[in-house]
Protein backbone atom coordinates (compact mmCIF):
# COMPACT_ATOMS: atom_id res chain seq x y z
CA UNK A 1 0.00 0.00 0.00
CA UNK A 2 1.30 3.45 -0.88
CA UNK A 3 1.60 6.35 1.53
CA UNK A 4 1.14 8.84 -1.33
CA UNK A 5 -2.16 10.62 -1.14
CA UNK A 6 -3.88 12.23 -4.04
CA UNK A 7 -3.95 16.00 -3.41
CA UNK A 8 -7.42 17.45 -3.08
CA UNK A 9 -7.22 21.04 -4.18
CA UNK A 10 -8.97 23.50 -6.43
CA UNK A 11 -6.35 23.02 -9.14
CA UNK A 12 -6.72 19.23 -9.21
CA UNK A 13 -10.50 19.60 -9.34
CA UNK A 14 -10.10 22.08 -12.20
CA UNK A 15 -7.75 19.78 -14.15
CA UNK A 16 -10.17 16.90 -13.64
CA UNK A 17 -13.02 19.04 -14.91
CA UNK A 18 -11.08 19.90 -18.09
CA UNK A 19 -9.96 16.29 -18.62
CA UNK A 20 -13.60 15.17 -18.47
CA UNK A 21 -14.48 17.58 -21.31
CA UNK A 22 -15.63 20.53 -19.21
CA UNK A 23 -15.86 23.84 -21.07
CA UNK A 24 -14.68 27.17 -19.71
CA UNK A 25 -16.74 30.31 -19.90
CA UNK A 26 -15.24 33.49 -21.30
CA UNK A 27 -14.00 36.22 -18.99
CA UNK A 28 -17.10 38.21 -19.87
CA UNK A 29 -15.04 41.26 -20.72
CA UNK A 30 -12.86 41.90 -23.69
CA UNK A 31 -9.13 42.19 -23.04
CA UNK A 32 -7.40 45.57 -23.30
CA UNK A 33 -4.12 45.31 -25.22
CA UNK A 34 -2.66 48.74 -25.97
CA UNK A 35 -3.47 52.42 -26.53
CA UNK A 36 -2.25 53.95 -29.81
CA UNK A 37 -3.00 56.79 -32.20
CA UNK A 38 -4.33 56.52 -35.75
CA UNK A 39 -1.48 56.96 -38.22
CA UNK A 40 -2.06 58.63 -41.58
CA UNK A 41 -5.07 60.83 -40.79
CA UNK A 42 -3.67 63.59 -42.99
CA UNK A 43 -3.90 61.36 -46.06
CA UNK A 44 -7.67 60.82 -45.75
CA UNK A 45 -9.56 63.13 -48.14
CA UNK A 46 -12.81 63.40 -46.15
CA UNK A 47 -11.30 63.39 -42.65
CA UNK A 48 -13.01 66.70 -41.75
CA UNK A 49 -16.45 65.17 -42.32
CA UNK A 50 -15.47 62.04 -40.39
CA UNK A 51 -14.23 64.18 -37.49
CA UNK A 52 -17.65 65.85 -37.32
CA UNK A 53 -19.24 62.44 -36.70
CA UNK A 54 -16.56 60.92 -34.44
CA UNK A 55 -17.24 60.53 -30.71
CA UNK A 56 -15.30 59.41 -27.65
CA UNK A 57 -16.04 55.71 -26.96
CA UNK A 58 -16.97 55.13 -30.62
CA UNK A 59 -16.02 51.70 -31.89
CA UNK A 60 -13.33 51.42 -34.56
CA UNK A 61 -13.06 48.45 -36.89
CA UNK A 62 -9.64 46.90 -37.49
CA UNK A 63 -8.76 44.98 -40.66
CA UNK A 64 -5.55 43.24 -41.67
CA UNK A 65 -3.91 44.42 -44.87
CA UNK A 66 -1.31 41.69 -45.29
CA UNK A 67 -0.73 42.68 -48.92
CA UNK A 68 -0.05 46.34 -48.11
CA UNK A 69 2.93 47.33 -50.27
CA UNK A 70 4.46 49.52 -47.54
CA UNK A 71 3.98 47.31 -44.48
CA UNK A 72 3.19 43.59 -44.48
CA UNK A 73 1.87 43.88 -40.89
CA UNK A 74 -0.49 46.77 -41.72
CA UNK A 75 -3.78 47.07 -39.82
CA UNK A 76 -6.40 49.34 -41.38
CA UNK A 77 -8.60 51.44 -39.06
CA UNK A 78 -12.19 52.28 -40.06
CA UNK A 79 -14.94 54.31 -38.46
CA UNK A 80 -18.50 53.59 -39.66
CA UNK A 81 -17.04 51.76 -42.65
CA UNK A 82 -14.80 54.67 -43.67
CA UNK A 83 -11.02 54.42 -43.69
CA UNK A 84 -9.40 56.81 -41.24
CA UNK A 85 -5.85 55.44 -41.20
CA UNK A 86 -3.70 52.68 -39.74
CA UNK A 87 -2.36 51.29 -36.49
CA UNK A 88 1.19 52.74 -36.28
CA UNK A 89 3.88 50.47 -37.71
CA UNK A 90 5.79 50.48 -34.43
CA UNK A 91 2.77 48.91 -32.69
CA UNK A 92 1.31 46.56 -35.31
CA UNK A 93 3.59 43.48 -35.37
CA UNK A 94 2.14 41.51 -32.44
CA UNK A 95 -1.39 42.74 -33.19
CA UNK A 96 -1.10 41.56 -36.81
CA UNK A 97 0.04 38.12 -35.62
CA UNK A 98 -2.99 37.88 -33.34
CA UNK A 99 -5.29 38.83 -36.21
CA UNK A 100 -3.56 36.40 -38.58
CA UNK A 101 -4.18 33.72 -35.95
CA UNK A 102 -7.92 34.38 -36.10
CA UNK A 103 -8.29 36.70 -33.11
CA UNK A 104 -10.79 39.54 -33.41
CA UNK A 105 -9.47 42.97 -32.43
CA UNK A 106 -11.30 46.27 -32.33
CA UNK A 107 -10.67 49.83 -31.19
CA UNK A 108 -12.47 52.31 -28.96
CA UNK A 109 -11.86 56.05 -29.36
CA UNK A 110 -10.24 57.48 -26.25
CA UNK A 111 -9.72 61.06 -27.47
CA UNK A 112 -9.53 63.05 -30.68
CA UNK A 113 -9.17 66.62 -31.81
CA UNK A 114 -6.86 69.18 -33.30
CA UNK A 115 -3.51 69.77 -31.71
CA UNK A 116 -1.24 72.74 -32.18
CA UNK A 117 -0.94 74.17 -35.63
CA UNK A 118 2.20 73.09 -37.49
CA UNK A 119 3.39 75.54 -40.15
CA UNK A 120 -0.13 76.92 -40.51
CA UNK A 121 -1.70 73.46 -40.73
CA UNK A 122 -3.82 72.05 -37.87
CA UNK A 123 -2.61 68.64 -36.67
CA UNK A 124 -5.51 66.19 -36.20
CA UNK A 125 -5.24 63.21 -33.85
CA UNK A 126 -7.27 60.18 -32.77
CA UNK A 127 -6.10 58.15 -29.79
CA UNK A 128 -7.75 54.79 -29.23
CA UNK A 129 -7.54 51.61 -27.18
CA UNK A 130 -7.29 48.22 -28.84
CA UNK A 131 -9.15 45.27 -27.35
CA UNK A 132 -9.10 41.53 -27.98
CA UNK A 133 -12.65 40.20 -28.33
CA UNK A 134 -13.21 37.44 -25.76
CA UNK A 135 -15.59 34.91 -27.32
Amino acid sequence: MSNIQKPDSDITNFVGFIQKGGKLKSFGKDIFLIEVHVAGLDYIDDIDEIFNELEVNARLELFREAKNEYDKHAILVKYNGQKIGYVPRKDNYVLSKLMDGGKELYGVVESFGIDEVYEGYPFKFVNFKIFLKDH
